[in-house]
This record gives C-alpha cells, structure tokens and sequence, in this order.
C-alpha cells in the first residue's frame, strides 16, 4: 500500500528486489514517539479515524452474521460458511479490483463503493429486523458484502500513504496496518456486546452508519484528495499482468503473501469457531459471547500500543514466530480445556499474537510495493489472506462437524506450529529501509 521513502524506477522493482543486490539496508523500527507522527496530520488523522470506525462497523457485520447464522442453522459447517461467503468474493476480485484501483479517480471509486456497502448493510438491517432472513439470503447478502468490500479496500489502502510527507511514510504503514489489525479484532468485540444488548440488527444498522464517515471525509476534501483523473493505461489485462509480475518477482512481497496465506488458514479457526467455543465449551449466549469478542480486542488494543516498542528492539521475523506460537499453544489449550478460567484469559495474548503478526505483515508488504503498482500489490495480499481465511474456515468447520469441536482446534494448533518454524526460511525484511540511489 505505501511506497519506500526513496522511489525506485519500474526496471529495478519488476526485477530482483534491491535488498538482495546490496542497495538497501535494513534498520531497526524508529522510536514509539516517531511511530505516531502521522496522526499530527489533519488530513490523515481524519482519513485515518474514518476508516478505522468504517472498518469497525465491518467487522462488527460479519459477527452479526456469524452470530443470526448460529441461530438459523447452528452446525459448524454453516457457521463457518458466513465467512468463506465473505472472503471468496475477495479472492476471486482481488486483483480485477487492484487494476481498476490505479486506473481510476480513486475519490470517486471509493466514493461510489462505499455507497454500495451501505445499501447493502442498510438492507440486512431492514431485513434481520423484520425476521425476513433465511440461511440463503444471509449467505448472499454476505457474498454481496465481500465483492463492495474487496471493490473498496485497494483503493482505501492505496490512498493512505498520499497523505504524508515522504518521511514519514514507513510509520504511517505501520499505523495503517495498525488501524485495519485493530479494527479486526475490536469490531467483533463490540459486535458482540451489540448483540446481546439490541440484537442482530443492530450490528448491520451500525456498519450501514459507519460508510457514511467515509463519505462525508471524502465529499469534505475534495481538493486535497482528487486525484488527476483516470490513469494512463487502457489495456486491463496488460495491467492485470504487470501487476502479477510485479509481485511474483518482489521476493520480500512474495515471502509475505505466502506467509500471510498460511498463517490465516490455521489461526482462522478461532474467528470461525469462537461461536461455538462459547455456546459448547462455555455454556455462554449472546452476552458470554460477546465477552470472549472483548477479550480478544482488549488484547489486540494492548497489543498495538506495545507493537512499536518490540520493533524498536526486535526484528519482524522474531516478532511473527513468537506471536505466532503463542497463538498456537492458545488454539491447543483451547482444545483440551472447556474451564473460562483458562480459555479466557487466553483470548487477551490471542488477540494481542493475532495484532503483532498480522500489522508485521501488512506493513511489510506495503514498504516493498512500488507507487503505480501499490493497489495491484494491496489487492494480492488481500487475496491471500482471503485464501487462506476462507480454505481455513471450511477446513475446522468440516473437522469440527465430522470429529469434534476439539480435535479441530488442536490440529490447527499443531498446523500453526509446524507452517510456523517452517516459513522462517522466507526472509521478508524489515518494516525501515533506507535505500542508496
């Protein structure tokens, strides 16, 4: 999503990634104090602080439909099935979108899809409230909601690093990565405790709200945000091509899409399951539910406030293998334990693993992406994760429906543990680069 501080010419970045001729080095993370420079922007602050409640609502939507899915049809299968609904459309429209993201006015795309989202969430809304959803209709309106919002994310995050100076451009990665991760796991937190106070509809009303600070940022900085109309580059497909090159041949970007992929198709089972977590291991409902969703964003929000004093004092890839056998060995003691005394104080260091690894990553991949192909690059990440999040689900719904609920949450530990020690080997870099040209 964000360029270097050092632009590099097109030839050099379609080829062999310039940390691997010698050109640039690697520093450790600046301080915490410089990490948060970005938000004494106006303009990005605002932007920022939109998108992060835009997001919320997001997320909160998705656990009001995995929640209304329990209680329409409560097998595991269809529980998980909410959210392969949603991240399909994502993998199969990832880089389409990408392409059109660089093409176009990206005011007015990102104005035009966040309408759509709204008509979407409104609709859901109306329809929940009324008892006029059925098992297929959430599915579909949930498929819907994937395509308006893999439409909208390339764009949204290829923006972002237009709004601050050069210098600070690998600090506003990282917070913006820090805002998505964030929302991530708040969303579902609140999500729940809107549940259980209002109900199911309630979480759709809010995320049909939430495009509308979008909306009103947008329409509020015209001038600052237009961009020179639609881009120089007629061909689709050639576009489409160059930007699959771009990324196969980015080694560090290429490690991350693998390592993103992977991590998501075990650590998912948690986001999947956690419905039947609280019903089944904890004897909880809607209230008890939404507890263990706070626990998991109390956690997260720790997690982001110390993530930049780790990576003042260690490197990335010491940072993603403890996060990521952390959450691991709490996905085992999931499955051995039915006590709330041990699972949820587990959910607190889950949320804050989930953070760590998943703002690492995303920031890593939006350092090593080139300006005109930074949407193409964000939309391949997107589709990754996407990937990963949706053969994961299906995977622990379909182990869980045909073993047990258990069992489904300690292979996925011993998955997590394996993939990894295993992707070590794929050196993705530091989040600081100082380049020589």
């Amino acid at each position: 999503m964000m360029e270097p501080a050092a632009r590099q010419s097109n030839r050099e970045r379609s080829q062999e990634p310039e940390h691997e001729k010698g050109q640039v080095q690697y520093r450790p993370a600046v301080s915490s104090q410089k990490a948060w420079a970005p938000l004494t922007i106006p303009v990005y602050r605002s932007y920022w602080i939109a998108g992060l409640f835009s997001n919320v609502g997001t997320w909160m939507h998705e656990t009001g439909a995995q929640w209304l899915m329990t209680s329409l049809e409560p097998s595991p299968e269809m529980v998980s099935a909410v959210r392969t609904s949603m991240t399909i459309p994502v993998f199969c429209l990832a880089l389409p979108a990408g392409v059109w993201a660089d093409r176009f006015d990206r005011r007015t795309w990102l104005l035009s899809t966040q309408l759509i989202l709204l008509c979407i969430a409104a609709s859901m809304a109306i329809l929940t409230a009324l008892n006029l959803v059925t098992p297929t209709i959430l599915l579909v309106l949930t498929a819907a909601m994937g395509i308006g919002m893999i439409l909208n994310q390339p764009a949204h995050q290829a923006l972002t690093p237009e709004l601050v100076p050069p210098a600070m451009v690998p600090s506003a990665v990282a917070f913006g990565s820090i805002s998505f991760n964030l929302a991530r796991s708040l969303g579902p937190a609140l999500g729940g405790l809107l549940i259980s106070g209002l109900g199911v509809w309630a979480t759709f009303s809010i995320n049909a709200l939430s495009f509308l600070a979008v909306i009103a940022v947008l329409l509020k900085w015209k001038t600052e945000l237009d961009s020179p109309g639609p881009r120089a580059s007629p061909q689709f497909i050639t576009e489409l091509r160059k930007g699959v090159f771009v990324v196969g041949n980015t080694i560090p970007l290429r490690n991350v899409l693998l390592r993103v992929m992977v991590f998501a198709i075990s650590a998912s089972i948690l986001w999947s399951l956690l419905p039947l977590v609280a019903t089944e291991k904890l004897g909880y409902q809607e209230r008890g539910f939404g507890i263990c969703l706070g626990l998991i964003g109390s956690g997260a929000v720790t997690g982001a406030w110390f993530l930049p004093l780790a990576q003042a004092r260690y490197s990335s890839a010491r940072i993603i293998l403890v996060a990521q056998l952390t959450y691991a060995a709490v996905c085992l003691l999931i499955g051995f334990s039915n006590t709330a005394s041990l699972i949820l104080p587990s959910l607190l260091i889950v949320g804050a693993c989930w953070m760590a690894t998943m703002t690492t990553l995303n920031a890593t991949a939006q350092i090593n992406l080139p300006r005109k192909f930074r949407a193409r690059g964000m939309a391949a990440y997107m589709m990754a994760f996407a990937f990963g999040m949706a053969a994961g689900s299906l995977t622990w719904g379909w182990l869980a429906y045909g073993r047990n609920l258990s069992d489904a949450f300690i292979v996925a530990a011993i998955t997590l543990t394996c993939t990894a020690l295993a992707m070590q080997r794929m050196p993705i870099g530091e989040l600081h680069v100082e380049t020589n040209s």
